[in-house]
């Protein structure tokens, strides 16, 4: 496996991060970018014209990852060279089905399973339910097969996203990568390092991804509770302190990160499912705590490879995680970094939503707030 990067930013044009002569070899190459960026056509097209006969997946993000730096308003270009491994992608379109989970449910059906040991999803992100989604992709699929990826992102809070396969981005693209051979080992991970406080209450009123009230109190009165006086704008509020959802094994909380508020009708949209009944805890960050998760991601992925050094890391990181980090986006990444070591390839972007088992052989599940990680290694 080879794998070779390249980069375009307004000031700089073209940069070369790496060069292995692969063009027309690239079966594979992500391209994540800003919104404006992943929609420009010329800049598509010179990307087809040095991979002819790859599979080109885009995303957008609401920052850009590539070893060890994050930036903005750039175009990063990650191509890919298998050696012994089959990939298949598909693309559906949310006008063409019924809903999210209708979405999963053809990309699950459609999917080549015989051989299949990991599906890839790169979805739009602000016209979707996650939680449908990842529940109607596991609806005709193996529980042994991960599923890895995110959601779309944008720069400005919670706009339209774009996704796209062998074309630019556009709106309300799902895309699904298939990968097929036993030669290729794949480590995953999410680790978010948010930590719980406050009560744990319960659930009262929602409408799938819509949170109206918790112990029958009203969203935004519950937060005043706790935050009046600490923040002028109490929306703002709710997207540095999420909601950790309580799951089966009581060990670990999934968190949802808020996107919009509702005036009229009081309801808090959520990236994920607010399920009535549940138990939910009011959760809290630092700086230091995101930047080491970013770090535990990091070795974690890497758990299951015989032999240390993947060839290449896919990092989906949470735009929520921003909200907190602000100045020291960077750091996390740079944590991330040093703990693969400085040779090793990485690219990813800041998303909506991030998909990823919960930890080793467990489902996946789609998470906010979280530095999620797919590493891949192809053996000789």
């Amino acid at each position: 496996m080879r794998v070779e990067q390249r980069k375009w930013s307004k000031n700089l044009g073209w940069e070369i991060l790496s060069d292995h002569k692969i063009g027309t070899k690239s079966q594979l190459v992500f391209v994540f970018g800003s919104t404006e960026l992943v929609q420009d056509q010329k800049l598509f097209d010179e990307v087809r014209d040095i991979y002819p006969n790859a599979e080109i997946v885009v995303s957008s993000g609401s920052g850009e990852i590539m070893n060890g730096l994050v930036s903005q308003h750039t175009l990063n270009v990650t191509a890919i060279e298998f050696e012994n491994t089959t990939i298949k992608t598909l693309e559906i379109n949310l006008d063409d089905v019924k809903d999210s989970f209708d979405v999963g449910a053809h990309i699950s059906a459609h999917i080549d399973k015989d051989g299949l040991s990991n599906l890839m999803i790169f979805s739009n992100g602000n016209q979707i339910n996650g939680s449908h989604l990842l529940t109607g992709l596991q609806f005709n699929l193996s529980e042994a097969v991960p599923i890895t990826g995110g959601l779309a992102g944008a720069y400005d809070p919670f706009s339209s996203t774009y996704t796209g396969l062998n074309n630019i981005g556009t709106e309300g693209k799902v895309i699904g990568i298939g990968f097929y051979g036993d030669k290729l080992k794949i480590g995953h991970a999410s680790k978010a390092g948010w930590t719980p406080f406050g009560p744990e209450r319960f659930i009262t009123k929602s409408t799938n991804n819509i949170l109206f009230e918790l112990n029958d109190e009203p969203i935004l009165d519950f937060y005043k509770k706790y935050l009046e006086g600490l923040f002028e704008d109490m929306v703002e509020a709710i997207r540095i302190y999420p909601l950790g959802i309580k799951t089966e094994n009581g060990e670990e909380r999934l968190l949802r990160a808020f996107l919009d508020y509702n005036q009229e009708n009081g309801g808090a949209l959520f990236a994920g499912d607010m399920p009535e009944g549940a138990k939910v805890r009011m959760m809290r960050s630092n700086v230091n705590s995101l930047i080491d998760a970013a770090s535990e991601a990091a070795t974690a992925s890497m758990q299951p490879f015989e032999i240390t050094n993947p060839d290449l890391a896919i990092c989906v990181s949470c735009v929520g995680r921003q909200f907190v980090l602000q100045d020291w986006t960077g750091e996390e990444v740079e944590g991330m970094t040093a703990a693969f070591g400085d040779n090793i390839p990485t690219a990813g972007f800041y998303s909506y939503g991030e998909i990823a088992p919960q930890g080793p052989n467990k489902k996946s599940a789609l998470h906010n707030h979280t530095m999620t990680i797919t590493t891949f290694k192809e053996l000789v």
